[in-house]
């Protein structure tokens, strides 16, 4: 086991934890271009929702316990192509629509569409889809991307928003945490990539200041994929300098963290604007209110 390990500053009072996150005091020094991305609980991993147990076992064949790739990629691919026909049916346009576009990455017997990825499964997912992952991912949909922020606040808040949302029952955690990732290291470690959308692919996209990580795998049809699918374990796995921490606070200090969101402007309804905003900052004014002042 490698004897490196991931810096954590472990805030005790949320004063302390926003002045860790300030944008005027940058964690690391230097030109750094740094991602954030809040967990409500400080002990998870970086993992994607789509390869999370038990979401990484509905449906999927196994093979000697483990998951074959080109059925993994199928899998993601229906999750997709669902989509998609579910905003047809809506009337809802998805990034870079045309059919050429529909035929080269949604028809899966077209003789260039995605089938070749159920073959050659490293090839999943295709760059050219990134912009509908990113739609999908940020209204529900589980993929292998993973959301990340350029702004420490709004990571901060959803750090919050879901711990206090997780107090309300027995799986509550001790600590919540907002990681932080060194994109400028990123050359060093091939099989990270990052994926910046543009903000009018969705309004949600844009006012979080969002971006996506993506931990490129490699595989071949009946086999399951090879290396880590979690990027914190992927860093630690390759003995180099870690571009990575994360800053915790106990989530008995989500409260009053929540207040300080709320002084900046970060809020659910700051972060979705629309109607499902406005109700989920109520909500999380409500969570404050029944855990007392």
């Amino acid at each position: 086991m490698s004897a490196i390990e991931i810096d954590e500053k472990a805030a005790s009072i949320a004063a302390e934890f926003w002045d860790f996150l300030s944008p005027e005091k940058p964690l690391l020094h230097g030109q750094r271009t740094l991602l954030y991305r809040g967990q409500a609980n400080a002990s998870w991993g970086l993992e994607p929702s789509i390869l999370r147990s038990p979401e990484n076992k509905l449906g999927v064949l196994e093979r000697d316990g483990l998951v074959s790739s080109d059925f993994q990629v199928f899998k993601e691919w229906v999750y997709l192509k669902s989509f998609v026909d579910h905003c047809d049916a809506v009337g809802l346009r998805i990034p870079n629509d045309s059919p050429d576009f529909r035929r080269l990455h949604l028809d899966q017997n077209a003789p260039a569409g995605p089938g070749r990825a159920f073959i050659q499964t490293s090839l999943w997912p295709d760059p050219k889809l990134y912009d509908l992952l990113a739609l999908a991912q940020h209204h529900g949909l589980p993929t292998r991307l993973l959301d990340w922020s350029t702004r420490s606040y709004v990571a901060a808040y959803f750090a919050i928003s879901g711990a206090l949302e997780h107090q309300q029952s027995t799986t509550g955690a001790d600590r919540l945490a907002v990681w932080v990732l060194d994109v400028t290291m990123k050359n060093h470690y091939p099989s990270l990539e990052t994926i910046k959308v543009p903000g009018s692919n969705s309004a949600n996209l844009a006012a979080q200041a969002g971006m996506f990580t993506l931990l490129r795998q490699q595989g071949s049809r009946g086999q399951p994929f090879e290396g880590e699918i979690s990027l914190d374990r992927y860093f630690l796995s390759q003995n180099l300098a870690i571009p990575l921490m994360k800053v915790t606070l106990p989530t008995s200090e989500a409260k009053a963290a929540l207040r300080l969101c709320d002084l900046y402007g970060v809020s659910g309804a700051t972060l979705f604007p629309d109607y499902y905003g406005a109700a989920r900052a109520a909500k999380d004014i409500m969570l404050t209110a029944i855990r007392g002042s």
